[in-house]
């Protein structure tokens, strides 16, 4: 209401002011006030007073307004709703101007608006639009095969999550994954998470492909014949390494892919000795071409030869290293010391290896010359593989490969 007075020329007055979530009552259309005018104010929608706070403020002396508070508050929208099988997320609170988020379970898309804005509404606040609703994915028809039928022919939809399997007729074997999923790639649409399997083109002809043969080698498994997608893993004999893929799978026309690998003989060399000399550097468990290790003698003897040895591809040769008393190295030895120097050196077989979980014909002597045979045999429980014998060669070396003792002993240890 107006203060005592009426308005003059060059009277002291207040300009109006205005909140922006306010109106002035009753004096909308004045801009210039009179010192002592009260006015009041409304809020505007959307916004409620606080019921604490005069919405009134005075034109002071001065030519001020006394201070004009926060008379107004934004309205609260409604808790929204969570739409069946989803989730409405809301991002700040409840108020004027917030938003909610909707979300779907898995298997559900959202049918409507993913957000709404608490808005005005008459002389209310509420959500913006409708809200949405989550509906199950769905995939069309399973498709039908020749010669077979699936667990799905008398329903009329399917729904995400959904098995179909498939059955052939007798006398169609079946080929591929028998059963089929309704799945989703981009959460909107459905799918089927693959082809569908068929009735009767597993087959390779009249005669199916037998199991693949390699030699010094074997196909594991227990088929005796195979059919269309099967796979064979191979595996090689003791010495040989294998060449190609370890595993090849069964194509149309009875091929197989990759090709069928080949077995081929190991090159190792045997671990090097000498009589009366041990290896000084390059020892190894096993020797490769191109491998090196180089010789030493033990005291009281003397080197003749070359120090190195080198494991070559066409095997170890003739060794050219020998550890000799001095007396075999006298200025003029004789004929016949000179011959019993290098028969006893270059003739002669270090002690047979050992293998494990067997054990050789020889353990009492001591010395084993060029074409001396060694015979193996294995602890009860284990099977030899490989030949049974090894014979000390002119380079005095022992043959290769080693047999080897494999299997599980009759009391259930491990050797």
């Amino acid at each position: 209401r107006p203060g005592r007075g009426g308005k003059a020329e060059g009277a002291p007055h207040c300009l109006q002011q205005l909140g922006s979530h306010l109106n002035v009552q009753h004096h909308s259309m004045w801009t210039v006030f009179p010192v002592g005018r009260t006015v009041e104010y409304v809020c505007r929608p959307g916004y409620t007073q606080h019921i604490e706070m005069s919405p009134a403020i005075t034109c002071l002396e001065n030519r001020t307004w006394s201070a004009a508070l926060e008379f107004c508050k934004r309205k609260q929208c409604a808790n929204p709703r969570d739409p069946e099988n989803g989730r409405a997320i809301v991002l700040t609170d409840l108020l004027l101007g917030s938003k909610v988020n909707y979300t779907c379970d898995k298997g559900y898309k959202l049918v409507g608006g993913s957000q709404r804005m608490c808005e005005v509404s008459g002389t209310r606040v509420s959500w913006s639009g409708d809200a949405p609703v989550c509906q199950r994915i769905a995939c069309g028809p399973p498709p039908n095969i020749s010669h077979g039928t699936h667990s799905g022919h008398s329903r009329d939809t399917f729904s995400y999550a959904d098995v179909v399997t498939y059955t052939c007729d007798p006398g169609h074997p079946l080929a591929g994954e028998p059963s089929i999923i309704c799945t989703t790639a981009d959460g909107e649409h459905g799918m089927w998470s693959g082809p569908p399997p068929r009735c009767g083109g597993r087959a390779l002809g009249p005669t199916p492909p037998a199991r693949p043969e390699i030699k010094n080698g074997r196909s594991t498994g227990l088929e005796s014949m195979y059919e269309l997608m099967d796979t064979v893993v191979f595996e090689c004999d003791f010495g040989y390494a294998l060449k190609g893929s370890q595993e090849s799978q069964c194509q149309f026309g009875g091929k197989w892919d990759p090709p069928v690998p080949t077995c081929e003989k190991m090159i190792t060399c045997t671990s090097p000795s000498i009589q009366d000399g041990e290896v000084a550097e390059g020892q190894s468990a096993a020797y490769h071409p191109g491998a090196s290790v180089t010789f030493q003698c033990h005291p009281g003897y003397v080197l003749w030869g070359s120090r190195a040895a080198k494991c070559q591809p066409d095997g170890p040769g003739l060794s050219l290293t020998l550890c000799l008393h001095p007396s075999c190295l006298s200025p003029c030895p004789s004929p016949l010391l000179i011959l019993f120097c290098l028969l006893s050196s270059v003739l002669q077989c270090p002690s047979p290896p050992n293998i494990d979980n067997g054990n050789h014909n020889s353990p009492d002597l001591e010395v084993f010359t060029a074409g001396m045979v060694v015979n193996y045999s294995c602890d009860p429980g284990y099977s030899l593989l490989g030949e049974a014998s090894i014979h000390c060669t002119d380079s005095g070396n022992w043959s290769l490969p080693l047999p080897q003792c494999a299997g599980t002993p009759q009391d259930g240890s491990y050797g």
